[in-house]
């Protein structure tokens, strides 16, 4: 069950990445402007309050999560899932 909750995770994860890099191609077609997504753009959209507070209490941590692209940390996600995925399987 595990395994396969971790593949779910990193197809989730690969697809929104996927999604998130071909939005991004499309606006840039359309404006010739790049639109920079970020984990705390996401976290803006999503209207995290936790997280709005995290400005006050530690901006270095912000500005890291304004640092990533959103793409690559959903990369990232999907590949860290797959390993464990397939750790998992080989158990």
């Amino acid at each position: 069950m595990r395994v396969l909750l971790a593949g779910l995770v990193a197809l989730a994860a690969l697809a929104g990445a996927a999604v998130t890099f071909l939005w991004q191609g499309i606006q840039w077609l359309q404006n010739e402007h790049w639109t920079a997504l970020s984990v705390a753009t996401a976290l803006r959209w999503l209207d995290a309050r936790a997280w709005k507070s995290l400005v006050r209490v530690a901006p270095e941590a912000y500005a890291v999560l304004n640092a990533v692209p959103l793409s690559l940390a959903l990369l990232g996600l999907g590949v860290v899932a797959f390993a464990i995925a397939r750790w998992g399987a080989g158990r």
